[in-house]
């Protein structure tokens, strides 16, 4: 008997390395091993589903999708919606407008909606401007799963935006030029009583990706694992970044990659190999009891 009944898992940094969407071999072999023993598997991602990725659309092994960093949780089979949360338009564009008035700079934004995802220019330069310094210059991933999806646009103004969302708002992010700027938005949104009601992701230095409270991935885990009659303490979840920290709120056991930021392994139960050394694949042989 396997020792877990259920394997969440981040994408980017965590399945995917780098900007290519796909599963690497040895991963992907013990997850097919883990579902054929009876193990439930679920993507945890901060992407909405059609931005998941072909690769990951494609695999008849995964049963659930946690999207948009818990808004929004999905049967794969049939993509019926399991659990989903909004804010509307309007509490969406207070948020906005005090981001905008806090920063005093140019904010990449992008909004993802129930079937819609959209980015401004400022966050395709931004990403532009990070893969150059890291080596990866090309397309950025906007690019890429714009060819994809037909649900995917470049909006012209964040407020016009969030406002026609007559069905909610999943999650907001917002990007920055500077860490100085990022920390003034924080303090914004906590003088205003805005952070209250808000669950603030830190995805890198100068990045926020933004639900309401309560709506994570960690609280997206423990509604599937109702769901699936699965038992909390009974899942695994692998994470690299901000909006994986909420797995260390659940009963589950949850695996930082090597790969992770400090702030992210020191509140893992473990940490596993990077994504680079199939740190998924090689944690779940050890642990899984196949």
């Amino acid at each position: 008997m396997p020792n877990y009944d259920l394997i969440a898992f981040d994408l980017d940094g965590t399945i995917f390395d780098g900007p290519n969407k796909f599963m690497r071999p040895r991963v992907e072999q013990i997850m097919v091993a883990a579902h054929n023993a009876g193990v439930k598997t679920a993507v945890a991602s901060g992407r909405p589903v059609q931005m998941l990725g072909e690769d990951i659309a494609s695999k008849p092994w995964i049963d659930a999708y946690i999207t948009v960093n818990g808004a929004c949780t999905v049967r794969a089979s049939d993509e019926k919606i399991l659990d989903q949360h909004v804010m509307t338009g309007w509490q969406a564009l207070v948020i906005v407008e005090c981001i905008e008035h806090a920063a005093g700079g140019e904010v990449g934004w992008s909004v993802f909606a129930p079937g819609h995802a959209s980015f401004n220019r400022e966050q395709r330069e931004m990403l532009a401007r990070k893969n150059a310094a890291k080596g990866r210059p090309g397309a950025s991933f906007i690019e890429n799963s714009s060819s994809e999806s037909g649900d995917i646009a470049l909006m012209e103004s964040i407020q016009a935006e969030v406002v026609k969302f007559a069905r909610g708002v999943h999650k907001l992010g917002c990007m920055f030029n500077t860490v100085e700027e990022r920390e003034r938005v924080a303090q914004s949104l906590k003088d205003s009583g805005l952070a209250d009601m808000l669950e603030l992701a830190l995805v890198g230095p100068t990045e926020y990706e933004i639900t309401l409270k309560g709506v994570s991935k960690g609280a997206a885990l423990k509604v599937l694992c109702r769901r699936l009659g699965v038992n909390e303490r009974r899942a695994v979840a692998f994470g690299d970044s901000g909006n994986d920290a909420t797995f260390a709120q659940s009963s589950c056991t949850f695996v930082a990659m090597g790969n992770a930021t400090p702030e992210i392994k020191v509140i893992a139960d473990d940490v596993c190999p990077s994504v680079s050394e199939d740190g998924v694949g090689v944690w779940l042989e050890e642990h899984l009891g196949l």
